[in-house]
């Protein structure tokens, strides 16, 4: 029996089991056979909540509900963590219902997909630039969607991902003495990732290299631009510390 026939016949017993009210869904109407598939996938269940949407998708093909079992159907790719299957679900519902409410959902959750397959910030991070893409890609095309407010918190977080593996990449010139290597990366965080938490260290710690090298014009800058303009973040009180040293010193 080929591959495709043990599918077929697999599809056939789920829907045998629907229509009888057996173990993976309830005997009922679409909204109740909906809700346990959503049942499943909250409780973090990835395998039945396919398999229930998975099925609603076939049974529901053509109505009012199709749209739901579809974009559930990514979900539970997700959950089950086959990130690569997710994404073409999302992508192929967006293809198949492009007038659909639920489109900016598919948007939005495919930069959590990609959020979910990124490394370390010590890492080379291709799907962290994917999320920001995706990210920014939501919020300039559904800026009224009713969950724009996560799509500016993980582009948020997406850009602090980034901008802390710059300022590690940083850190390690610093510990080289190597200060000019180490500002050429604090300089990305602040022009590039301006807006993350990280940027005030890197004021911080590009102040430490000019100080290093007794330039203490410019590191004055950068400690007073860490104290005026970031006055919560704990490298304030830091940068205070150095400027009244260097102000004793001279």
């Amino acid at each position: 029996m080929s591959k495709r026939t043990l599918r077929g016949v697999a599809l056939l017993a789920m829907l045998m089991l629907a229509c009888s009210g057996g173990p993976l869904l309830p005997k009922g109407s679409p909204e109740e056979q909906l809700a346990r598939a959503r049942y499943y996938l909250e409780e973090g269940d990835g395998t039945k909540a396919l398999e229930a949407y998975r099925l609603l998708s076939q049974t529901l093909q053509g109505t009012e509900y199709e749209e739901e079992s579809r974009l559930g159907m990514a979900r539970a790719h997700r959950e089950a963590e086959d990130y690569f299957a997710a994404v073409q679900e999302y992508e192929g519902f967006q293809r198949r219902f492009p007038r659909s409410p639920l489109v900016g959902d598919a948007v939005l959750e495919i930069a959590d997909t990609y959020v979910e397959q990124r490394a370390k910030p010590e890492y080379d991070d291709d799907w962290n630039e994917k999320a920001i893409r995706q990210y920014e890609d939501y919020l300039a095309g559904y800026p009224r969607h009713p969950r724009v407010e996560e799509g500016r918190a993980g582009l948020l977080d997406a850009r602090n991902h980034a901008a802390k593996k710059e300022l590690k990449n940083g850190i390690t010139y610093v510990k080289l003495r190597r200060f000019r290597a180490a500002r050429f990366y604090f300089d990305i965080v602040i022009d590039r990732w301006a807006g993350t938490d990280v940027v005030p260290e890197a004021h911080y710690e590009s102040g430490r290299t000019f100080e290093l090298q007794k330039n203490w014009a410019e590191a004055a800058a950068h400690y007073r631009t860490v104290e005026e303009e970031y006055p919560d973040s704990p490298f304030a009180e830091k940068a205070r510390e150095r400027l009244a040293r260097m102000d004793r010193s001279s």
